[in-house]
């Protein structure tokens, strides 16, 4: 059964971070909806958010907001054989790396559907009450559905519940084998917590709640009878709808308050809440309330029923018993009966919290279906970015406890060395140049090899093509005459590693793997004295693909309208250029030759410390950008051009200038020193750690090694 998303979206299913599934079985926007789109909105750190759900209101709002939705046959609407086939579907063409489940009929749908290897199952309880008959209505049918998630559970790796109230309740009725991690609903602090509103000398209470018996709308009546003797000017709003409707119209009548009483139905919480001084809510059970959140995150005073989660919400002053009138009536009089969620989880917790409970149910799931060994053959015995990287790919095999072996060619034999100062296991075959080491790794393979080959490269790939067990990565888009070999050395592989999504759409069929890099660490703290030029910093090849005529060009338009104010180091050499490029480098680069000082080769580390701003300035489509996220670790400001893979691993379009346009450029530097560049690098720092560091890049290893074991 197709899943309805674009084809396009399909074809990113292999996306740069792993897939988080999220699956929810409804398509209105109440309950569980509020809580996705906050996560939708805010991200999930080191994971691509994908929701499955029924189309509806909730997927036109996802996808207003950017989120990345599947929409298909689930939920209860469609019963659970179509739900299972849809779940199916999305997750064999996704390839998740997690699936998340929220809401029981969800539970219930992942729990009985097959998932790829290496999937994990995680779970979030919003919903479950105390009494039995919150959600149930009779005992058999709660007795029912607690057998039902009693087994449901088991197929869990990690089960979340949003309030310590929920865990207990969840404990005391289905007795999980899991520990539960709970976290809370997260909200983020508004700006203007009491928007200013028609000030009049009278209190105005709202309860923003189905009119339901649970929610006890009743009692909160016969409150604000006592409430009026005291306060003949209050008004109470109870905005909602449902089977209570006419009922509660009929008590309020008999209490003589209709004319301080007002039922509009549905309105927009915001809007009530603006025009509000206290949020009722007496329910029979709360899990984890946004409704009371969102009151006192605008400065509002909750007053609440003492129940589920609600105390870990509501100051003391707050609680009350819903059957003691007199002090529901006294509570919503009490003007110091007020809640402040200082300390509250933001969204951002939130998000990091369900990243961190991902990790570790990936962790669990992945050493058990991890190889016992991989085969590493490099592309070249010179050590490059791609070399960087398969040493970088074996350490992290190695904290994964695979067994790890390199093979690699006699001359040049950098690359062996390397690989054993790090002491890891090699094999060194009697090859010097591409022809040789192609034959002889080619014998090599096909003799003695034991496990998976990764091929880091396409001479390796191609080297071994029609051989089983094979990964072939690629650092660099085939051109040429690779071209035509890259079909042959890709033949059955295991799967096709690239390092970005920009890359990946230039080798279809491919998956990202994104590159990572070891945290920089700098040997001292730039400080820049006021009145000092501003260090511009270039890392790299003196190239015209690097942007090093651009990047002086746009130094010269610095020079002309800022005089003395901008000053370039440039750290590098030109290897791999031609007589003719290296020329051409050196022309752009005499007119600005008064403003640049050239280090020749320096420690990164030392480099990165005495600039005060890395320009990354490409024009060529660069495949990843590891010089970026080294920057982005060592908290150094950057920015980079629209090339290639630059504008996916910085993540802040606000960070990127147009390649090859000179003006951009310098513009782009002027404009991140008139708004102090260091304000972006904790955010970078936190993109580093989540999404480029070993780390991450361990996890992203673990979860593609379980995929691809049967």
């Amino acid at each position: 059964m197709a899943v309805g998303e674009s084809e396009a979206d399909a074809q990113r299913a292999q996306a740069q971070r792993p897939i988080a599934l999220w699956v929810v079985p409804v398509s209105g926007l109440g309950g569980v909806a509020r809580h996705v789109l906050d996560v939708a909105a805010a991200g999930l750190p080191g994971y691509e958010l994908v929701v499955l759900s029924p189309e509806g209101p909730l997927a036109a709002e996802l996808r207003d907001r950017g989120a990345r939705v599947a929409v298909g046959k689930f939920g209860p609407d469609f019963g659970v054989l179509a739900s299972i086939r849809t779940l199916r579907t999305a997750a064999q063409r996704l390839r998740p790396a997690v699936v998340h489940s929220h809401l029981a009929y969800a539970d219930v749908i992942v729990a009985a559907t097959p998932l790829p290897p290496g999937t994990v199952r995680v779970t979030t309880e919003h919903g479950i009450a105390g009494d039995d008959q919150v959600y149930h209505r009779t005992a058999a049918k709660s007795k029912i559905m607690a057998k039902v998630h009693g087994i449901r559970l088991r197929r869990f790796d990690r089960v979340i519940a949003v309030a310590e109230a929920t865990r207990r309740a969840m404990i005391d009725k289905w007795s999980p084998s899991q520990d539960i991690r709970v976290i809370l609903n997260g909200v983020d602090p508004v700006e203007q917590p009491r928007p200013a509103r028609s000030r009049q000398p009278s209190l105005r209470i709202l309860a923003l709640a189905r009119l339901s018996p649970e929610k006890r709308i009743p009692q909160l009546l016969r409150a604000f009878r006592i409430v009026l003797d005291a306060r003949p000017d209050a008004h109470l709003t109870i905005a909602g709808v449902g089977e209570l409707d006419s009922e509660l119209k009929a008590l309020a009548a008999d209490l003589g308050i209709s004319e301080s009483v007002t039922f509009p139905g549905f309105v927009d919480p915001e809007d009530a809440m603006a025009d509000a001084d206290v949020l009722a809510q007496l329910s029979v059970w709360e899990n984890c309330s946004y409704s009371l959140l969102d009151a006192a995150n605008r400065g509002m005073r909750v007053i609440a029923s003492r129940v589920g989660g609600n105390p870990e919400i509501v100051a003391p002053r707050g609680l009350v018993d819903a059957d003691d009138i007199d002090a529901v009536a006294a509570a919503l009089l009490d003007e110091a009966a007020e809640t402040h969620l200082d300390n509250w989880l933001s969204v951002a917790d939130m998000t990091r919290a369900v990243a961190e409970v991902y990790a570790e149910a990936l962790g669990g799931v992945e050493h058990r279906a991890l190889p016992g060994h991989v085969t590493l053959a490099t592309n070249n015995g010179d050590i490059g970015g791609g070399e960087v990287m398969l040493l970088s790919i074996a350490d992290a095999l190695r904290t994964l406890g695979v067994a790890v072996t390199i093979v690699g060619p006699a001359e040049p034999a950098a690359l062996v060395a390397a690989a054993r100062e790090r002491g890891h296991s090699v094999v060194e075959l009697p090859a010097k140049g591409r022809k040789q080491w192609i034959a002889q790794l080619r014998s090599w393979d096909a003799k003695n090899r034991d496990g998976v080959l990764w091929c880091n490269g396409l001479v390796p790939a191609f080297a071994t093509s029609f051989h089983p067990q094979r990964i072939v990565h690629l650092h660099q888009r085939p051109t040429g005459a690779q071209r035509l070999l890259a079909p042959i050395a890709r033949f059955r592989s295991l799967r096709t590693l690239v390092p970005s999504a920009s890359m990946q759409e230039a080798i279809p069929g491919s998956t990202v793997l994104p590159n990572w890099s070891e945290r920089v660490v700098l040997p001292k703290t730039r400080t820049r004295k006021p009145g000092s030029p501003v260090v511009i910093g270039f890392l790299g090849r003196f190239s015209v693909d690097k942007g090093v005529p651009v990047l002086a060009e746009a130094l010269a338009q610095l020079e002309q309208s800022h005089p003395g104010q901008y000053r370039l180091r440039m750290a590098g050499e030109p290897r791999f250029v031609s007589d003719s490029a290296r020329a051409d480098v050196e022309t752009a680069l005499a007119p600005v030759s008064a403003l640049v000082e050239f280090t020749g080769w320096v420690l990164r580390d030392e480099f990165l410390a005495d600039i005060d701003l890395l320009v990354v300035p490409s024009v060529w489509a660069e495949p990843f950008g590891l010089v970026v996220s080294e920057a982005m670790s060592a908290r150094v400001p950057v920015i980079v051009s629209d090339a290639g893979a630059l504008p996916e691993v910085i993540g802040d379009m606000a960070l990127v200038f147009e390649s090859g346009d000179a003006a951009a450029l310098a513009a782009a530097i002027r404009e991140r020193f008139a708004q102090d560049p260091s304000r972006t690098v904790d955010d970078q720092f936190a993109r580093w750690q989540s999404t480029y560091s070993p780390e991450a890049g361990a996890r992203r290893v673990a979860s593609l090694l379980a995929t691809i074991q049967r």
